[in-house]
């Protein structure tokens, strides 16, 4: 099994990236915005997660930017009925931080919302996932983030939708997060 590629991204086609490591090519499967945001020629890491499929008596790869949206996506690998297919939809269409905030407002709607995602999946990721994800993620500046924004006078429905619209980057500061997410506040009112 592999844990991550580090190579030149060859060409793209449906949802994988073809990716040079070294001489041997290897198709990977990422999530949207990763393959829509990417170029060919462009040097890239990616955490990977592999399976062999007995069909095609061949792997898949599967590969994510993060290790956050790795961990996230082997999670809900172990969910009956969720798959990879079903898990990388969830990840391309909510992403890590949307995902988690999903779980945490049990807003089965959003998860309905995602293609593959049925009624009764959505409430047995919810069930599943819900309280193990809450209690196991770290007190991460996003939460910080929302205590400030409370401490501010906004609801906390607020603070987690706003957040949901900034775009964080890697190595973002909680003073950076906050202030990116006053301005969108900002334009809102």
């Amino acid at each position: 099994m592999f844990a991550f590629l580090k190579g030149k991204v060859i060409t793209k086609h449906g949802s994988e990236l073809f990716i040079d490591v070294n001489g041997l090519g290897f198709a990977v499967v990422v999530p949207v915005d990763l393959f829509c945001n990417i170029q060919e020629g462009q040097e890239l890491f990616l955490w990977i997660r592999s399976f062999f499929r007995e069909r095609e008596k061949d792997f898949i790869h599967y590969g994510f930017r993060k290790r956050e949206e790795l961990l996230l996506f082997n999670r809900l690998i172990k969910v009956p009925s969720v798959g990879p297919q079903v898990a990388m939809s969830i990840i391309s269409h909510l992403g890590y931080r949307r995902f988690l905030q999903v779980i945490e407002n049990g807003d089965l709607n959003a998860l309905k919302a995602v293609p593959k995602v049925g009624a009764k999946t959505a409430k047995r990721i919810a069930a599943e996932l819900g309280k193990e994800l809450l209690v196991a993620e770290e007190p991460s500046v996003f939460a910080s983030v929302v205590e400030a924004l409370v401490s501010l006078g906004y609801t906390r429905e607020e603070a987690s939708k706003v957040l949901s619209q900034v775009e964080v980057e890697e190595g973002d500061t909680e003073e950076v997060i906050l202030t990116k997410a006053l301005k969108k506040l900002g334009e809102i009112r």
